[in-house]
Formats: structure tokens, sequence, C-alpha cells
């Protein structure tokens, strides 16, 4: 068995996969107990009958194509195909139905299985007829856009063919509301020997499917598929058949061994474990997700990813959506994910500044309507209707921004405007607050009626009083960081000193000035100062029986009958952010196993697919196991008894720290800790005693202790240091908790349901 000896583990870690290791996220290598492929193995999705719509399928995706795989109707599986940056370009610029490939089998299917493997990104299956038997093989690779689909066919079903089917190129929200002349139908033609469906567009462009099949061994095909877009120009078919013709030129082991070097790199840039297979499970099939679902140079998440099927959310919703999707990339320490997010918020700026004139007819602020296309824009068609518009929604997505900055500490975020949107975009964001606030007779400002998501609109309601007093003393803190000398320091003080108070009454947080939150809803909009903005939070000891009361009301009223299951994810986080590890564990598991929701393929549909609503469970757990808010680091703070044995590596912080630890016995017995900025670093241990402190040298380090559990470490950048609980052990190791084997591949379609 690999361990960490002596203090060897405060560098970080190389994982080791087979004989090869995989790079993780520093530069000095040391083993550890973790096979990559079998921990993941764990969690594969395993379909013990195959799925038969596309809620439950089988999916992959490379952040811009995806592809789900289930079976339709008796004689067909079908691999339905999706690209994100496919969309009208008119009206909203709402997404559009592409089609799928299906295989048709000779007899009809009487059943099958499947299995996604997480650790290689590749799907393997079997079609079973009653002519014979169909074995599959699926992976989109991870960087190049082509899709491959291998089969291996008995002689009773060498006949099996595959058949292209489109959808009609028509705006699945508008419609034909608006008698816009529609898009021409498409056709097919050949490159070559390689197949396209060509669509145009009538605005303009279009976008093509190519493919190819190969004979690859007797009863064995392989079939290339790839997708392009392009717009204004029509050249998406010579797109798509190049990068068909470029894969079946490549060998398919070259293919197939680039397409899982990138995972193998991706996977292992943090760690976690816990011991409950249905949680441990979810959290690596989300962690594979955002990944599926974009990448730092490709199109920014939305509600459906690459997986498009009809819906009435076709577009960027900022009301929640966008921000939950992103919420667990930082502590995950995958902020290249998030780069997707803050880089289409750079490219697109002045965007939002024709927003903020278009809606309020003002300059110099900048806004979004609650939904946009992909540029940021209202567009004028039935997406973005007036009564749901308000400033705290970009303001909210603002505040992702500023945890890429804050995980990462790049200063050019804030110093370089030229090149990063973030504070000219957050200051002008808040100037629209000013626009519309006015003074009362009692000296205090105040915002007029404004929309509360999902609940209604207001006076002075708290959501965006929230992201209002957060915005001003971000803004402030960063002025008093760096020399940016902004003249509207003043007014931001004037702001956080005179704005009104947060509405509450006898059941805590109201909504706004004249609203309760007596009705079931499922946002936590007016909560929002508590998470994720932590600018109400469990330290401030005045406010724990507001912060408590509130969140009780909120679940408990009405009967919780408008919660959703997201609600259920948000709600751990509240709990976490009290500390309150039962309460949290009982409402992830709520979320986890509210079925109308949380599909069996770790998927989540409300009427139609909202990714976010099972991303933001990611968020939920490590909020479990690491909080970074203020100026400090919470290690465990928010831990169920029943779980004795949980660990986590590298997962990332504010301030830009890596954090690993280990929970054994009930008790922390270590935790290690790297500065990649050189940051102030605060660390609540949970350890009881104070704690023996050693640098990566195996010196003692000296430190500050401040009392209740905090202590001070003097870390330069690049600097590491140790925590152990009690005597420092000759050897530590990390590895994962120990599950019992049958509750192994909790998620995916079983014949036999779980008890």
């Amino acid at each position: 068995m690999k361990r960490f000896t002596g203090l060897a583990v405060m560098v970080s870690l190389v994982m080791v996969l087979g004989a090869q290791p995989v790079a993780a996220a520093s530069d000095k290598m040391v083993n550890d107990n973790i096979d990559w492929e079998q921990f993941l193995g764990r969690h594969d999705i395993v379909w013990e009958k195959l799925p038969e719509r596309f809620d439950h399928g089988v999916w992959h995706g490379n952040g811009l194509l995806g592809a789900v795989i289930y079976r339709e109707g008796k004689n067909r599986v079908r691999w339905e195909l999706g690209r994100s940056d496919v969309t009208t370009h008119r009206r909203d610029n709402s997404r559009l139905l592409i089609g799928g490939m299906g295989l048709d089998t000779v007899g009809d299917i009487k059943g099958g299985t499947a299995r996604l493997a997480l650790w290689n990104a590749e799907s393997s299956g079997v079609i079973e007829t009653t002519k014979g038997t169909i074995r599959f093989r699926t992976f989109i690779h991870a960087v190049d856009l082509v899709t491959i689909v291998e089969i291996e066919c008995s002689e009773g079903e060498k006949e099996a063919a595959f058949k292209w089917l489109p959808w009609p190129c028509v705006d699945t929200r508008n419609g034909t509301k608006f008698n816009d002349p529609p898009n021409p139908a498409s056709s097919l033609i050949k490159d070559g020997d390689v197949h396209v469906c060509v669509q145009p567009r009538y605005a303009g462009g279009g976008f093509a499917t190519a493919w190819k099949e190969v004979p690859v061994g007797p009863g064995k095909r392989r079939l290339y598929i790839s997708l392009s877009d392009t717009f204004p120009d029509k050249g998406a078919a010579k797109q798509a058949a190049q990068s068909v013709s470029k894969a079946v030129g490549q060998k398919i082991e070259t293919l197939r061994s680039s397409h899982r070097q990138w995972w193998h790199t991706y996977y292992p840039k943090s760690f976690v474990t816990v011991p409950d297979a249905q949680i441990e499970g979810f959290y690596w099939i989300q962690i594979h997700k955002l990944a599926c679902a974009t990448r730092q140079d490709r199109p920014v998440m939305d509600l459906l990813g690459p997986w498009f099927r009809k819906t009435g959310w076709p577009r960027i919703w900022w009301n929640l959506n966008i921000q939950t999707a992103y919420l667990s990339v930082y502590t995950a320490n995958h902020l290249e994910i998030g780069e997707s997010m803050t880089r289409m918020m750079d490219r697109n700026r002045t965007n939002f500044y024709r927003n903020a004139k278009d809606i309020y007819q003002v300059d110099n602020c900048a806004t979004v309507s609650h939904t946009t296309c992909y540029e940021g824009l209202r567009g004028n068609g039935t997406c973005a209707p007036d009564k749901y518009i308000n400033p705290g929604d970009f303001t909210w997505a603002l505040h992702n921004y500023y945890l890429q900055y804050r995980y990462s500490m790049d200063h050019s975020m804030v110093t370089d405007q030229d090149k990063h949107a973030f504070y000219p975009l957050l200051r002008d964001s808040v100037n629209l607050y000013l626009h519309l606030m006015t003074k009362g007779e009692d000296g205090k400002w105040h915002l007029p009626s404004l929309h509360s998501p999902e609940y209604g609109q207001d006076s002075d309601n708290n959501y965006n009083l929230s992201l209002l007093r957060w915005a001003c003393q971000t803004l402030l803190d960063l002025n008093q960081r760096y020399p940016l000398n902004d003249p509207l320091v003043p007014q931001w003080n004037d702001v956080l000193t005179n704005l009104v108070a947060y509405p509450i009454d006898e059941h805590g947080l109201r909504v706004g000035a004249t609203l309760s939150a007596n009705k079931s809803h499922r946002h936590w909009s007016h909560m929002l100062m508590m998470h994720p903005l932590r600018t109400m939070n469990w330290e401030q000891e005045e406010h724990r029986a507001l912060m408590r009361k509130s969140v009780d009301f909120w679940l408990q009223t009405d009967g919780g009958r408008g919660l959703k299951a997201w609600s259920r994810a948000a709600a751990v986080s509240l709990y976490a952010g009290m500390g309150d590890g039962a309460l949290a564990l009982e409402n992830l598991k709520k979320h986890h196993d509210d079925g109308r929701f949380v599909m069996p393929n770790g998927m989540y549909i409300e009427g139609a697919p909202v990714i976010e609503c099972a991303l933001i469970a990611g968020r939920s757990l490590q909020d479990m196991l690491l909080q970074s808010w203020g100026d400090k680091i919470r290690v465990f703070p928010a831990l169920p008894e029943v779980w004795k044995e949980t660990s986590f590596h590298d997962l990332r912080t504010e301030g830009a720290f890596l954090v690993s630890a280990q929970r054994s016995g009930g008790q922390t017995q270590w935790i290690r800790i790297k500065s990649l900025a050189g940051e102030s670093c605060r660390i609540v241990h949970g350890m009881g005693k104070t704690p023996k402190v050693r640098a990566a040298t195996g010196k003692k380090l000296s430190f500050k202790d401040l009392g209740s559990g905090v202590i001070e470490l003097p870390l330069s950048k690049g600097e590491e240091a140790f925590l152990f609980r009690g005597k420092i052990p000759a050897e530590v190791s990390l590895e994962p908790t120990t599950l019992a084997s049958e509750d192994y591949n909790y998620w995916g379609a079983k014949l036999k349901q779980r008890q």
C-alpha cells in the first residue's frame, strides 16, 4: 500500500494511475492511496435497464458538444446531439434543437444495460433484441469536436443501421408568435465521403452535422460525428466535415488516449470523500458534469448545457441560474471552469451598458434583464418580461466574478480594467442603484418597488438591499487595497451608512417592506446576505437568532409546498454557515432523494432540464467540509456527528489557499494548507486544543493563537504548513472512505429500487 511518509504529505500530490503518474495541482511528487480509476468507478452511473427518455439518458459532453443516449420506441436507440452555441440569431437569440442519430435495430429491443465510466468519460452498453445483441461504446473527445460511437453486432443484428434524425429549425419558445419568416429546411449533401446535414438560418449563417461510418472488423463499425455552427458566414458544413475527416485519419488509440489524458488531468485537482455513497457519488458526477458543460474557452453555462431539448428556458437566466451553476467550481479548485463566465462578461461588457440604457434610460450603468442571450443582451422576444427585471441579478453575477478573483488572487482582475471588466461593471451596477434609490423622511436611502426573484415586487426588498450592501462594501475594500482612487468612494460610504435596514418581522427576514415571507416559495432570495454573500453571518452573534428563525420559517411555512429539491441544496449551505451539520445533512439527503426533480442519472428536471439545480449540491457539500468567507478558513465547519471518517485534498479557499484535511474517529486529525498568493491566513481548525504546527521542512512554525480555536499562520507565497491534533505521526495517509460494496454505483436506473 502506498502512503504519505513523514511530512512529505505537506507537498501537493501526484495521483497515480497504474504506473503512470497524473500531475495534480503542485510541482512536487509523493504517492497516495487513491487509485482514481477504482475510486471513481464506484460512482460510475450504471443503468441496469436502458433509459427510455432523454431525462434519464446516458450523457456526454466536452464543454461545447453534447450527447444523450436513450431508447426510443421498440426498434431504436437514439444519440441526441447538442451544441451549446447553436442559436437563432434573432429575437431572443434562443437555443435551437439540432437532431440525433438513431440506431435502428433489426429485432425488437428486449432490454439492455449501460455504464458511464467517469474516469475515462466513456460509456458502454448492450442492446438486446429479438434478433441478437449490439454492444456500443461512446465518447465525445475531451478537446476535439468529434463524437465517436462504436458498435459490435451479432449475426442477427448485422443489418442494424444508423439514421440521421433532424429536428425542424424552430424557436421552441417564441414559435410563430411574431410571424417571423421561418428558417429554411435542412438539406443533405456529401463532402467527399462524409455525409452532412446543412441547416441554414434566416438570420444568417447556419449549422451542420457531419458523419462518417467506418467498418473496423467483423460485425464492428465506428461512427464519427461532428457539429459546427457559423454566423454570419455559411461555412459550417465544411468545418464539420473537416472535423470528421481529421478524426477518421487518426488512430482510434490516439484519439482515445488524448481524450483520457485530459480527463485524468482534470479530476485530481482536488479530492473529496465522505462516508455516504449517494452523496459522494452525486458530488463526483457533478464535478464530471462541470467539465462536460463548459470550459474556459467555450460557451458560458446556461440551464441545459450542451444537452438541449425543448424547453421554456433556451438562453441565460440571471435571477439564480447562472450564478448557482458556477458556485461549486471555486472550492473544487477548478477555476478554469469559472473562466467561461468571467470571459463572457469581459467579452460583452458593452452590452451590459446597452441593457441599462434600453431598460432604464440611463448612462454609465450596467445591468441585465432577468434573461439574456449569450452575448448578454435583452432581446425582443418573449424571454424577458419587464416585471421580472431588477438590478440585483447582474450584481449577483458579479459576485461570482468576485469569487473568481478571491479564490485566485489574480490582482489583474481588479487592476487591469482593459482586460477584465469586473471592477467597472461592479461600480456601474451600483450606479444603477444610485439612480433608482431615494432619500426618505427618515433620512435613509430606500429602493423603489423591484422584483424579488420567485416572489414578487416590493420596495426595499432584501434581495436588492443585500446585493447593494455587498457591492458597496466590496468596492470600498478594493479601493483600500489597490490605488484605484475612485471618486465614488464617498457615495458608497454614504450608502452603507444610511441605507435602510433589512425589513424583518416575527418570522425573520421579510421579502421586502410590505411583503412577509409567509408564502412558501422555492427561492431563498430574501436571505442572500446569508448565502452566498455571507455579509450576515454566524460570527455576528447579534444576528444568530434572526438567521435561524428566517431559514426555519422559509422551510416550514405553508408546509414547504413551494420548495423544490434545489431549495434543499440552498438550505444545506444556509445551515452549514451556522455550523449545523445535522440539518445540513438532512437537507442534502432531501435534495438527493427528491425523485420528482433529481433524475437517476444525476441530472435535474423541473419540467425541463435545469443543470444548475444539481450542480448547486456540489457547493452544498463543500460548505459542510470547508468555508472561507470573511477573514478565516474554516475546516470541517458543519459535519454531522455520524460522519466519523471524512477527508479532502486541495480544496481551494478565498485568499488562494489549497487545503487538505482528514477526520478520523469523529475528530480532525490533521490539516495541510498551502498559500498560493501570500495572503493573510487564519484557520478555524476545530481540533479543540491548540494544534502542533510544522512547516513543510518539518521544523516548528511560529504562529499566533487567536483563541476560540483560531490560529494565524505566517505563510508566504508557495509556503505550506501542517496542523496536527496530537502526537506527530511517523506517517499519514489519505485514501477514500470505506463504503459497502452494495452501495457502489448508487446512481443510474436500477431494476430494484434502493431502500
